[in-house]
C-alpha cells in the first residue's frame, strides 16, 4: 500500500505485507500538503503521529523579529515530531513548514498507541527513534550555546568527523550550511577564509580537511 513504509526507520524488521496489514489494521489518513504550506507552529499541540510519504519539510525556529534558525530538514519516509507525541508538553518545539508538495501519513494518539501495543518491533523502534531525536537535540542545544561564528563552524565539523580521519565530507552548500548554523552567508565565508590562513582547516568543495586537529578543538573549549 505505501511501498515508502518499507524504508521507515519505524517499521525496521517488517515485511512489506506485515507494514500494509498494521497500517490497514489501524484508523489513519493521508494528508496532501501544498509547497511552502505551514503544517505546524511551534507551540501548537501534536495530537497525531506524522510520517512524510512524498516531498521535503523544514523545521525552523523563527524569532519576533521574524529571524529564522533552520534546525532540521525532513525527508520521507522520517517520522515528524516524534519525540513530543506523548507527554505533558507534547507541542512543536519549532515551525514546520513545507519545502515541496507532498503527503503525510496521519494516525491520530490513541490509534498509534494501539499499533505500538501490536507490534513489539514498532513499538522498539519508536523508543530509538524518540531517543535518537533526544540526542540530536541535546546537541543542537550545544551548538547553540556557542556565540561566535568560529565555535559554530569547529563544533560543526568536529561532530561530522569520523574516528580516525582527517576529512570531513561536505553533502550541502555553503548556502544550506549558514542557514543551519544561523548565520550570514558573507560572514561564513570570512571565517572559513580566516581558519584556512590560520592553517587550522582546508576547505575545499565538498571536503574539509583537518589541519590542526588540536587548535580545533580549543576553538570549542574541547
Amino acid at each position: 500500500m505505501f511501498e515508502v513504509l518499507s524504508d521507515s526507520p519505524l517499521f525496521k524488521g517488517l515485511e512489506p505485507s506485515e507494514i500494509d496489514l498494521l497500517i490497514n489494521n489501524t484508523l489513519h489518513q493521508v494528508k496532501q500538503f501544498s509547497n511552502k504550506e505551514v503544517l505546524g507552529w511551534s507551540g501548537e499541540r501534536v495530537e497525531k503521529a506524522m510520517i512524510l510519504l512524498e516531498g521535503k519539510l523544514l523545521g525552523e525556529m523563527i524569532d519576533f523579529a521574524g529571524n529564522s534558525l533552520k534546525i532540521e530538514e525532513i525527508d520521507p519516509p522520517q517520522m515528524v515530531a516524534a519525540a513530543f507525541l506523548y507527554g505533558p508538553q507534547s507541542v512543536f518545539p519549532v515551525s514546520l513548514s513545507a519545502l515541496t508538495d507532498g503527503k503525510m501519513l496521519i494516525i491520530f494518539r490513541k490509534d498509534f498507541t494501539q499499533m505500538l501495543s501490536a507490534n513489539q518491533y514498532v513499538l522498539s523502534n519508536y523508543l530509538n527513534i524518540i531517543s535518537g531525536k533526544a540526542q540530536f537535540l541535546s546537541r543542537k542545544i550545544t551548538f547553540l550555546s556557542f556565540k561566535t561564528i568560529r565555535e559554530k563552524i569547529a563544533y560543526y565539523l568536529l561532530q561530522n568527523l569520523q574516528p580516525d580521519s582527517q576529512v570531513v565530507i561536505i553533502n550541502q552548500s555553503q548556502k544550506a550550511i549558514a542557514e543551519m548554523l544561523g548565520v550570514a552567508r558573507p560572514s561564513l565565508a570570512r571565517t572559513i577564509g580566516e581558519m584556512v590562513t590560520d592553517q587550522v582547516i582546508l576547505w575545499e568543495r565538498n571536503q574539509v580537511e583537518i589541519i590542526n586537529l588540536k587548535s580545533l578543538k580549543s576553538i570549542t573549549g574541547k
